[in-house]
């Protein structure tokens, strides 16, 4: 396996990182939205100033690539003119909140739900104490509706459920509930504590789940200023693909999925034209990578469109379980095409989740999943229930190796 590179460093539209193909970037559209003309406009810039390259992050964040040092600059002004981004690099580096894909448009989501993203965004960029988040550090507000954001992991979490938001941080499964009105104020207090407390400890914690770690959530909480009790349980997606109509009204949002989490210029900005043809007239940036419609009336032939532009609308597709990196060579670090790799595996249909990574860093899902596929020098290696630098249940495999194993399990093996 190839040695990877230290993991840590987080690209964002002023701090470019450099990879095989050029510098890639990300950039974040306030409250994960983005107007059809936005996107045209984006796609525009990606190709003038970059390869072209489009893909969509589990921070729901827009990563582009194949920039020149030159041209960084010229498409972080445009973007700040397009309203997607903060003028100042310190600012827009710690701007990271997942907001709910389908708020303000789904009757079933909480009405609260896109103002608070909105002003905990807001407070991020305005508070000078938080200049010295990391910038790994994000968070979150989950309205519930159709698109709940429950499968997703954040420092900070703000789940708005029955008039009652319900805030919590990485590492435990306590929080406190409170009214939607005093939210924000709790959400401050906690993030006050750890940019107060972690710097006193040992070894400074980069993430909340690491200060949880080493002074325990009670102890979080209390810093805050708060009692803290057991959460409930926060709701998951039933899919992640498809269409995700509103009850019986015959209105409702549809998740177009990016194979793999990546397209290109020309596939957004007909994305963008299907979104004001039979939606409201804006994309929504997921966590899944996948763009959401909402405002959605014509289903039907909205998912022909989206078929036709190569994008995924069936929540039984197998790629919606499939993570890759775009492997060799457009990243230095890896030693394999993982995106050709996997499209090839997913016609194995296995029971579970299947990353496909061309080192160890595994930056396409950094979580362990069920099997794990990375390469190097020597062949494949497959790991299971594992990140991509766990020990692999074998190593050394060839193409037909890797295939046939892995036929084993999609052959009824447990997961």
């Amino acid at each position: 396996m190839n040695a990877a590179a230290p993991r840590g460093w987080c690209p964002s539209l002023f701090a470019p990182m450099q990879s095989g193909d050029g510098l890639l970037l990300r950039v974040k559209p306030p409250g994960g939205v983005l107007t059809a003309e936005a996107a045209r406009s984006l796609a525009v810039a990606a190709t003038r100033y970059g390869n072209g390259v489009i893909e969509l992050g589990n921070r729901a964040s827009v990563q582009l690539r194949g920039f020149q040092p030159d041209g960084v600059a010229l498409f972080a002004t445009a973007m700040v003119r397009l309203g997607l981004a903060e003028a100042d690099p310190a600012a827009e580096a710690r701007r990271t909140v997942i907001a709910p894909p389908l708020a303000g448009d789904d009757p079933a989501a909480s009405p609260h739900a896109m103002p608070l993203a909105t002003a905990l965004a807001a407070l991020l960029v305005a508070e000078p104490r938080f200049a010295v988040l990391p910038a790994k550090f994000g968070s979150l507000v989950d309205g519930g509706g159709v698109l709940p954001l429950g499968a997703v992991a954040a420092d900070l979490t703000m789940t708005l459920t029955d008039g009652v938001c319900h805030v919590g941080i990485d590492g435990t499964p306590l929080g406190v509930a409170c009214d939607p009105a005093v939210a924000l104020e709790v959400a401050r207090r906690l993030l006050l504590a750890f940019v107060t407390r972690a710097p006193r400890c040992a070894k400074p914690p980069r993430r909340m789940r690491g200060l949880v770690a080493e002074l325990g959530a009670e102890a979080v909480f209390a810093a805050a200023g708060f009692v803290a009790a057991p959460l409930p349980l926060r709701a998951a997606p039933a899919a992640r693909a498809g269409w995700l109509p509103y009850g019986t009204s015959g209105r409702g949002g549809f998740a177009a999925g990016l194979p793999f989490g990546a397209t290109d210029a020309a596939t957004l900005t007909g994305l963008a034209d299907l979104a004001e043809q039979f939606g409201g007239g804006s994309l929504r940036v997921t966590p899944w990578r996948a763009f959401a419609i909402p405002g959605v009336t014509a289903p039907d032939a909205l998912r022909a469109g989206l078929e036709r532009l190569g994008l995924i609308t069936d929540p039984a597709d197998p790629r919606t379980h499939i993570s890759a990196c775009p492997g060799s060579p457009a990243c230095a670090s890896a030693s394999m095409a993982c995106r050709a790799l996997a499209t090839s595996l997913a016609a194995l249909s296995l029971p579970g989740t299947l990353h496909v990574s061309g080192c160890g860093k595994g930056c396409a899902h950094p979580g362990p999943a069920d099997f794990t596929v990375t390469g190097g020098a020597d062949g494949y290696s497959l790991i299971r229930h594992a990140t991509a630098s766990g020990v692999p249940l074998a190593a050394g495999l060839t193409a037909t190796a890797l295939h046939d194993l892995l036929l084993t399990f999609g052959k009824g093996a447990s997961v």
